[in-house]
């Protein structure tokens, strides 16, 4: 018969909350809790369901927090995507830094070529299609006349 799972000892909660909240392992966050846990100790509790269940309950309850913060809006996202890319460019990473600033065109929509919110609707037409658009309305506007004509007659 399997034996009881036992169940988390208070420092054990805490610690994942450290874990979670300033990415620490766990001796890290025991060692600042007070406990002293050995690198064997900590292995065979990391290695617990108990301890995996809750560290990832900790993990989407933190990032449901983060991402319920009305202050997390877009401009927030993209000033971090920048500072982040300036620190991957100071760090010599040229090329992580061009990743950085691609994506930080995306969240901005500058990477759909031209900026099209001052130009008019037709300016993608080609004569072809203007003529189309114009013969469809001249028919159209003639059906509309023949039936005002056929209601008063």
């Amino acid at each position: 018969m399997p034996r009881k799972p036992e169940p988390l000892e208070p420092w054990m909660l805490e610690a994942i909350n450290l874990i979670v909240r300033r990415i620490l392992t766990l001796r890290q966050a025991a060692q600042q809790l007070g406990v002293d846990v050995t690198p064997q100790q900590a292995d065979n509790i990391q290695g617990r369901v108990r301890f995996q269940d809750a560290l990832e309950e900790a993990r989407l309850k933190y990032y449901a927090e983060i991402g319920g913060n009305p202050r997390l809006t877009k401009d927030a996202v993209v000033g971090q995507l920048f500072v982040l890319a300036q620190r991957l460019t100071a760090d010599g990473e040229d090329a992580k830094a061009a990743d950085a600033l691609l994506k930080l065109a995306k969240v901005q929509n500058w990477t759909s070529g031209e900026d099209y919110k001052d130009k008019p609707v037709y300016a993608n037409l080609t004569q072809a299609d203007i003529d189309r658009i114009r013969a469809e309305l001249r028919a159209k506007q003639e059906a509309v006349q023949n039936h005002a004509t056929e209601e008063t007659a």
